[in-house]
């Protein structure tokens, strides 16, 4: 008999391997066709890639091959939050102000500092940064921007702490702090209708922000050059499960009982397929990020959108 021939491994590190748009395939529901999959904390020849820093690596000439799967995808009015001191009710009140945030090309930061901009028209100069590292961006001329030593402490833990005792009047972080969720009446978000506010946002312009891409590295194309679509044509899957998981015949979301509901609603704006994973119907957020980083200095020029993506991957049809 002849002796068949394994497939070769695929080692997927997930930076959030519990959301429901991974989960499937962390969990083995979903296969990618031709490869095994490997969840590795370690080397790795996929990620889910946090938008800034891909943008980041391909200024810098060292970004992997994209697939247009984006497993994570947040709003960011909901994560400006301030110590309720400052009375600081809505964008236009950060001039003049201290903001913290985690580092520059940080995507949460770029979506936000993107939205402050051009949507609510607050000049970034107007502002005091705080951030907790440096990158590689090239700040802008006229941006005032502080560092801080943490050296191993949790950023978001000192910003909070820095926004509790009065030397932060409000922060953007990715997360929610830990004394917002706790319900500490010192701090709160700033949109306390975050939601209403959000959809007024993406009715007005179109932007659903994109917090992750999935991205392979380049040698590991070279030499399996199927992979693009293969992997493209699971995260489709495991998104159609993870969407299935909420309105389904059978729903596994049980801890929120108007899950589906809120879904629909969510459908109602932002139409049935609103998580596509292609390049056209996600152009406006794309384009918003590469401009953003662009004004932001995080890149030199705007890039391109197509040139982040395996062109295989980037022509399946289909969302």
């Amino acid at each position: 008999m002849e002796e068949m021939m394994s497939n070769p491994k695929m080692r997927f590190y997930f930076r959030e391997p519990m959301i429901d748009t991974n989960l499937p395939l962390v969990e083995g529901t979903v296969q990618v066709d031709g490869f095994d999959l490997e969840v590795t904390d370690g080397e790795w020849d996929a990620i889910d890639h946090a938008f800034g820093a891909l943008v980041e690596a391909k200024e810098r000439g060292e970004a992997g091959v994209a697939i247009p799967a984006y497993p994570n995808r947040k709003f960011r009015q909901s994560y400006l939050q301030s110590r309720t001191s400052a009375n600081i009710s809505a964008a236009r009140d950060l001039v003049g102000r201290n903001v913290g945030i985690l580092a520059w090309s940080n995507s949460a930061g770029v979506w936000f500092r993107g939205a402050l901009e051009n949507y609510y028209g607050v000049d970034l100069r107007s502002v005091n940064w705080v951030a907790t590292r440096r990158d590689g961006s090239q700040i802008p001329d006229g941006i005032s921007i502080e560092y801080l030593d943490l050296g191993k402490a949790n950023p978001d833990h000192e910003l909070d702490r820095l926004l509790l005792d009065g030397k932060l009047d409000a922060v953007l972080s990715p997360n929610v702090l830990p004394s917002v969720s706790s319900r500490d009446q010192r701090t709160g978000r700033v949109y306390r209708d975050y939601c209403s506010e959000e959809q007024r946002y993406y009715r007005e312009t179109g932007i659903f922000p994109i917090s992750h891409v999935v991205t392979l590295k380049r040698e590991f194309v070279e030499r399996y050059p199927d992979a693009p679509v293969a992997l493209l044509k699971a995260y489709r899957e495991a998104r159609d499960i993870a969407i299935e998981r909420i309105s389904g015949s059978d729903p596994v979301i049980l801890t929120i009982s108007w899950a589906a509901y809120h879904l629909a609603q969510q459908q109602e704006l932002m139409g049935e397929h609103y998580w596509p994973y292609n390049i056209e119907d996600n152009r406006t957020s794309l384009e918003a990020m590469l401009e953003y980083s662009y004004q932001q200095g995080i890149t030199s020029s705007k890039l391109d959108v197509m040139s982040f993506f395996d062109p295989t991957a980037a022509a399946l049809a289909g969302y």
